[in-house]
């Protein structure tokens, strides 16, 4: 089941890391060198597979917040950015040992290795199903299995990119490139958002955003759950709010199924049904709100204006 659930997610492998994939696989040189695809492949199986084994290890232990799984992202989108720079000549890393031919390196089986590491849904959901297990055996068994299912897919495309010749080479080269550069940038982003600084936000657009409703001593506002969104909202300050997210099965997904408020330090795991989360908005101001992996997020706008609810 585990083997046949990273086959399945492959698809999703391909898509969100296939950036890496064209940095990890394509080579300078105009040779085809399939060893290279083979390589960023047994990284990517052993760095699941040992964090697999770690995970299982500290078991129950272990529990990443907010502010940790930020730093952690911010990190990644630092090193990623750093690459680019090497990609492009803009910086070079060869007066630093440090850096030379290892982490800013294209070696490909480092660059899978550190693919372990990225925040991905797929990827730390099967990483909780580790933790859970208790055991660095099973732990380490499960991100295997797992691992494996990825391979025949990104394998495939591997395989592929290394038969682009001359010009259109380059082409793929600079592609890369870029991709990289914008994944480091939203990622970047992501990680902040965890320290509430949103630097993509919306400002004083409020079209969109829906109004919390009076009732008794609540202010309640309701919204489906969709597949990629939760709900922009404008709410009172010091009036108690109940949040009613409603969830349809066929929109819950393993990266919108829990919804993090850090400013009142919530953690709701969202389920099918209606789910209630309540907080106090004590300071008028935006406070961002985001699924677990940072990805999806909102804003709920405090204001200190009656008037604004009744339309005055």
């Amino acid at each position: 089941m585990l083997f046949i659930t990273g086959f399945l997610t492959s698809i999703h492998c391909v898509s969100m890391c296939g950036a890496i994939n064209l940095v990890a696989v394509v080579n300078h040189s105009s040779k085809r060198n399939l060893k290279r695809p083979i390589l960023y492949n047994l990284g990517r199986v052993i760095s699941y597979t040992l964090l697999g084994g770690i995970v299982g290890i500290i078991g129950n232990i272990l529990s990443f917040d907010e502010k940790v799984s930020g730093i952690i992202i911010i990190s990644t989108a630092i090193i990623m950015f750093l690459m680019v720079l090497n990609m492009l000549g803009i910086l070079n890393f060869k007066n630093f040992k440090v850096f030379q031919g290892k982490i800013l390196s294209r070696n490909p089986f480092v660059i899978g290795l550190f693919n372990g590491f990225m925040p991905c849904g797929p990827l730390q959901a099967m990483q909780v199903y580790a933790l859970s297990t208790g055991s660095f055996i099973k732990g380490a068994l499960a991100m295997l299995l797992f691992g494996l299912g990825t391979v025949p897919l990104m394998l495939l495309a591997g395989f592929a990119l290394n038969f682009v010749k001359g010009k259109g080479k380059i082409l793929v080269n600079k592609i890369a490139s870029v991709m990289i550069l914008l994944l480091s940038i939203v990622m970047l982003n992501r990680g902040l958002i965890a320290f509430h600084i949103d630097v993509f936000k919306n400002f004083n657009h409020y079209d969109n955003f829906s109004l919390a409703t009076i009732k008794d001593d609540y202010q309640v506002i309701e919204f489906d759950l969709s597949y990629d969104s939760f709900q922009d909202i404008i709410v009172l300050k010091n009036i108690p709010v109940k949040m009613i997210v409603h969830v349809d099965k066929k929109y819950l997904t393993g990266c919108n199924n829990e919804l993090i408020i850090g400013e009142f330090g919530i953690k709701q795991e969202l389920k099918v049904g209606d789910n209630t989360i309540e907080f106090i908005p004590t300071k008028v101001g935006e406070i961002p709100y985001t699924c677990w992996m940072n990805m999806i997020k909102n804003t709920i706008k405090v204001i200190d204006d009656e008037k604004y609810f009744k339309g005055e």
